[in-house]
């Protein structure tokens, strides 16, 4: 049986020491490969600092998290930085990209930052995922003169750049007029449907997370609602 891609067993997160805040409380969740799937709760609920613990950019109080049947606990910065980088893709409200640089570059950017040059490869690998965004025709633009919904086309691309099994996408159409977020939505959907890559979508539009294949809903610190959603016979 293939092991899900990440494992929360039991997650704390508390903040201070004098006066102690319980923002994530006992979290058990398991993402498996191939789902598509969305997470809401009201501000404050935890959303973010959860997506921060998966992400392996925070460590949890006390629990566990585990990626492709690895414990993370142990593991070393350099081992941490390791594994982000060649299991997870991250997803923006704000796109982050590096304005410096061409949509191409931008793509190429975190293979060349894992392997210590850029190569043709890279290149190749990013020109095909900019044709699947439907930006090939703007790779050598500066990311600045792109649309907002260009730019975040142009951040999913950049997620998908090490094959990653899951993608981590914090409110990823919060910024985006309807119409657009829509077509982000659609075009993460396609993807995720053509490849095989996990998605989890923070969100705090119902509407829009009830049209993944799984529903979660975090209020106060803990999973209070985990279900299908209404994508999840298509």
């Amino acid at each position: 049986m293939t092991n899900p891609i990440i494992e929360l067993d039991e997650i704390r997160r508390n903040y201070g020491e004098v006066v102690v805040t319980h923002v994530l409380k006992g979290i058990n969740l398991r993402i498996e490969h191939g789902e598509f799937t969305s997470l809401v709760g009201p501000s404050g609920s935890g959303k973010s600092t959860m997506l921060n613990i998966m992400g392996l950019l925070d460590r949890p109080t006390s629990g566990r998290v585990i990626i492709n049947g690895c414990a993370t606990g142990d593991l070393d910065d350099h081992a941490i930085t390791r594994l982000r980088g060649r299991t997870l893709g991250f997803v923006f409200q704000f796109h982050h990209l590096l304005t410096g640089f061409s949509a191409l570059e931008n793509v190429m950017m975190p293979a060349a930052v894992d392997r210590g040059t850029f190569t043709s490869s890279m290149r190749e690998r990013a020109e095909r995922l900019l044709s699947d965004v439907e930006l090939l025709e703007h790779e050598e633009k500066n990311v600045r003169h792109l649309s907002g919904g260009q730019q975040q086309r142009v951040a999913i691309a950049r997620a998908l750049t090490n094959e990653p099994d899951l993608v981590l996408a914090d409110e990823p159409t919060g910024n985006l007029d309807t119409k657009t977020a829509d077509r982000v939505m659609d075009l993460m959907r396609r993807i995720n449907k053509e490849t095989g890559t996990a998605f989890l979508i923070v969100t705090h539009e119902e509407a829009r997370a009830e049209r993944c294949e799984r529903f979660i809903r975090l209020v106060d610190g803990q999973i209070v609602e985990d279900r299908a959603g209404a994508d999840a016979d298509s």
